[in-house]
């Protein structure tokens, strides 16, 4: 059975257009490792010796990657897995690469537009109602529509590789365009489309979705999850032979802005706020949040709630059953700069989440400083440790959340030096570093498919 690889080598030989790439997920992201100029054939990071012969040649300059990225989340469309996309492409273009990227219409939203360089084409799809979520529709239809326009890209520009994300649906289009195209395929994989233990119809359960996805694993030249936990249930439960790659998600720093005050934001003096960030479905546990809190005596503690989803109008009755309504704040969604406003005005970041395949909210809210209570309950612990910027308890236990959540709200200094550890440990999880593997990785894709023609 496959396993993740931790470490960078050159061209896999077992297999013919299968390659490894350097996982970096726990380095700085200014490290030689994570930047290929700095790396040399000799693995130092000293440059070569001076060669006379090969000096009088001039050197082609290397154009950039040309991608074409598929994924039916883009903001502000689904949640983190549309968000970490979107900045992967932005940053792509940004380091010189280009970037088309196609997903999913919306009322309202353009059909074609530009985005910090990248280009969007957004198609329309049958029975997607709501931001937040894709109903079943929406994801059925959503390969053939994303067909059509990438094989009409292809026909009119040249790219040299394919990134899709999530096995389901965009990995479909990535298993037909790689082939129709003569791309090879890079297929990002992102937690619920692998592992969703709160779904009965998760692909680890249902026969018939495991089997759709693990012949879509197969298909593709390398996989990339985002942390340990998704590369060890991808390799278990599904045993693909395609090559497993770690490259974790990078958060994109946000534009500069200035605290507002409390109360501009209508929070109270006095009142020690706890924030939790993400979309109201099953796998957040905010069922589970909602029960931790009750448990915690201290009135002092309120509850900020950012996202929305289907979970909402039980989760608002839940808040009212256990007697804290009153210290329940429903936010619904709301923009970046509002976000990180009320991550800047909160005391602690606290998630509940049955799992998660990596959660770059804990990024945004690692970058504000804020201490962390949550699960352990998957990708976040690659970037969390208990004790030292985070409190971590079993998922599904409310009462042990709870005793984070009261050890945090009952210690101002242990918040402020967990806080002060996520200001520094964020520095190591960037969107420029993520980048950098993303490119050298599609760079190897490009050559080996090259190499693997002639």
């Amino acid at each position: 059975m496959p396993s993740a690889q931790a470490g960078g080598s050159d061209l896999g030989a077992s297999r013919p257009g299968r390659y490894r790439a350097t996982d970096c997920s726990s380095a700085p992201v200014n490290t030689s490792r994570c930047d290929p100029k700095m790396t040399y054939r000799s693995g130092s990071t000293a440059p070569p010796a001076s060669r006379p012969d090969l000096e009088a040649k001039e050197e082609t300059p290397q154009r950039g990657v040309r991608v074409l990225l598929i994924n039916h989340e883009c903001p502000p469309l689904g949640g983190g897995g549309g968000v970490a996309a979107l900045a992967l492409a932005r940053e792509l273009v940004r380091q010189g690469h280009e970037v088309d990227y196609v997903t999913t219409h919306y009322r309202g939203l353009p059909a074609v537009s530009d985005d910090g360089g990248v280009r969007i084409f957004r198609e329309k799809v049958w029975g997607r109602t709501t931001l937040q979520t894709a109903s079943m529709r929406s994801l059925l239809s959503f390969p053939l529509a994303a067909i059509r326009r990438g094989s009409r890209l292809g026909r009119q520009r040249p790219y040299d590789v394919l990134n899709t994300h999530f096995a389901i649906p965009s990995g479909l289009v990535g298993v037909v365009l790689s082939r129709y195209l003569g791309l090879p395929h890079v297929l990002t994989v992102l937690g619920a489309d692998v592992y969703d233990p709160t779904r009965g119809a998760s692909p680890h359960r249902n026969p018939v979705l495991k089997q759709v996805v693990t012949s879509v694993l197969n298909r593709a030249d390398v996989i990339v999850p985002e942390s340990r936990d998704l590369a060890d249930k991808t390799a278990s439960i599904y045993a693909p032979r395609s090559e497993i790659r770690i490259v974790p998600l990078g958060l994109a720093l946000p534009a500069p802005g200035r605290a507002r005050p409390r109360s501009e934001l209508g929070l109270a003096d006095g009142k020690l706020y706890a924030l939790a960030i993400g979309r109201l479905v099953r796998r957040k546990g905010t069922h589970d949040l909602l029960s931790a809190l009750a448990r915690v005596p201290l009135q002092v503690l309120e509850l900020l709630i950012v996202g929305d989803g289907p979970e909402a109008p039980a989760l608002k009755r839940q808040a009212a059953e256990l007697g804290i309504a009153e210290r329940v704040h429903f936010w619904g969604q709301v923009d970046e700069a509002t976000k990180y406003q009320l991550l800047m005005a909160a005391d602690l970041f606290a998630l509940a989440s049955v799992h998660e395949g990596f959660g770059i909210v804990y990024l945004e809210a690692m970058y504000c400083g804020l201490p962390i209570a949550t699960t352990y309950g998957g990708g976040q612990t690659d970037f969390l440790a208990e004790g030292r910027n985070a409190l971590l308890s079993a998922p599904g236990d409310p009462e042990g959340l709870a005793r984070s959540l009261t050890l945090l709200l009952t210690d101002a200094t242990r918040r402020r030096e967990m806080g002060a550890r996520n200001r520094e440990d964020v520095k190591g999880h960037l969107i420029e570093g993520v980048a950098r593997q993303y490119a050298e990785l599609f760079e190897t894709a490009r050559r080996t498919d090259t190499a693997v023609r002639e």
